[in-house]
């Protein structure tokens, strides 16, 4: 009975410690972020696995406002068009990330956020609480959405994976109006040759 109690307790402090740590490690980005610690910043995000989710939804909405019908070949045409300009990539760095996600809008390519805009740090993150309910858990994995003020359909949505015992961002899943304005400055870099 004592060996059962005490595989229950290593169990559920293991648990415990699971559930916690990218919560911590979330923490640390959001207060690097504030603090313009780019370094930091820089140990907590994959960039590549970052560029990849931010060139699959600025593709995805780039085919969905200029109308083109959603086939492999076309997706492929698409992102390779979005990989060689410079529209993500501008958002793909430790500065442009931590002022994306600190002003809530991608000041580095509209330089002006429309009133309301929120951004993602400590006071928007929320609660211990607020981030537990609002996240969820996978193995090696974990997702967040805020900031914690707006609703849902506006929020952010953070996505680590634990990498080489690390909990690194890996995706960031844009509000539609963001994936709406990248995917118009798509159109008009391609428009015009850029």
């Amino acid at each position: 009975m004592r060996k059962t109690i005490i595989t229950l307790v290593i169990i559920a402090l293991v648990w415990i410690g699971y559930i916690a740590w990218p919560l911590y490690e979330l923490g640390v980005m959001v207060r690097a972020i504030d603090e313009r610690d780019l370094a930091t910043v820089a140990r907590h995000v994959n960039f590549d696995r970052v560029r990849v989710s931010l060139t699959e939804q600025v593709v995805a909405a780039y085919m969905r406002r200029s109308g083109i019908k959603p086939n492999l070949l076309a997706e492929q045409a698409v992102a390779g068009i979005s990989i060689l300009n410079p529209i993500v990539n501008k958002l793909v760095s430790p500065k442009a990330l931590s002022d994306f996600l600190a002003a809530g809008w991608p000041v580095a390519i509209a330089p002006n956020p429309p009133p309301g805009t929120l951004g993602i740090n400590q006071k928007t993150l929320g609660t211990a609480w607020q981030i537990f309910g609002a996240s969820n858990y996978g193995i090696g994995r974990f997702g967040v959405s805020a900031p914690m003020e707006l609703p849902p359909p506006n929020r952010f949505r953070l996505e680590f994976q634990l990498l080489a015992w690390r909990w690194q961002l890996a995706r960031v899943i844009l509000p539609e109006n963001i994936q709406n304005l990248l995917a118009d400055e798509l159109i008009k870099a391609i428009r015009d040759g850029r």
